[in-house]
């Protein structure tokens, strides 16, 4: 069974499959490059070993906070559409707007499945004040004062609390677009802050 190993030996093996030497394939040199693109895209969004599960790290600019929280009908990132009709015999128009909350990505990405928990503003464990950090600063610091299993119930009981009041942050990824809309407050962001968006 024959295994081909580069693009060329691909195309190759298409043709003997559909014939040739042996008959003549009439097939422009393009019209094959766009089968063999579309072969591996389909591949890659249909076979489990097509993809591969990894992680990106997007930093936040001022620009995507001036972006997702703008409100109203203005605004950094506000886009508008209109639409005319005619009601008893009056012209009427509906104005939307929308905020552009929404990442690009590359369109090489087919799915997002996640976009994991980062340290803002109104989290359990940010800060120097945190309960955490007091913690470590109170209990860990002298390795005798606790014992790890102490340690560890209190921590799994801080994490519930974190995932009770921080919930996850809801997405929506749209392929054709290659868009990531983040349903998050935009205001609790920080310049240089990352987030780590898990891919399919």
């Amino acid at each position: 069974m024959a295994q081909p190993s580069t693009r060329q030996e691909l195309i190759d093996y298409c043709k003997r499959k559909l014939g040739a030497p042996v008959l003549e394939i009439n097939v422009a040199d393009e019209q094959i490059e766009d089968l063999v693109d579309d072969a591996v895209q389909f591949f890659q969004e249909r076979h489990f070993d097509g993809v591969a599960q990894t992680y990106l790290k997007y930093q936040i600019t001022q620009d995507d906070i001036d972006r997702g929280r703008a409100v109203g009908s203005s605004g950094v990132g506000i886009a508008s559409t209109s639409a005319t009709t005619n009601i008893e015999g009056t012209n009427t128009t509906f104005n939307y707007y929308e905020t552009s909350n929404y990442l690009q990505v590359p369109n090489h990405i087919i799915g997002v499945n996640k976009i994991y928990q980062f340290e803002g503003s109104n989290s359990l464990s940010s800060g120097m004040f945190s309960i955490k950090y007091q913690l470590f600063l109170n209990d860990i610091y002298y390795w005798g004062s606790t014992e790890l299993l102490t340690y560890s119930m209190v921590k799994s009981y801080l994490e519930d609390i974190n995932f009770l009041l921080t919930t996850q942050k809801q997405i929506r990824f749209n392929k054709r677009e290659d868009r990531l809309y983040l349903d998050i407050d935009w205001s609790s962001l920080r310049v240089g802050e990352y987030l780590i968006i898990r891919l399919l």
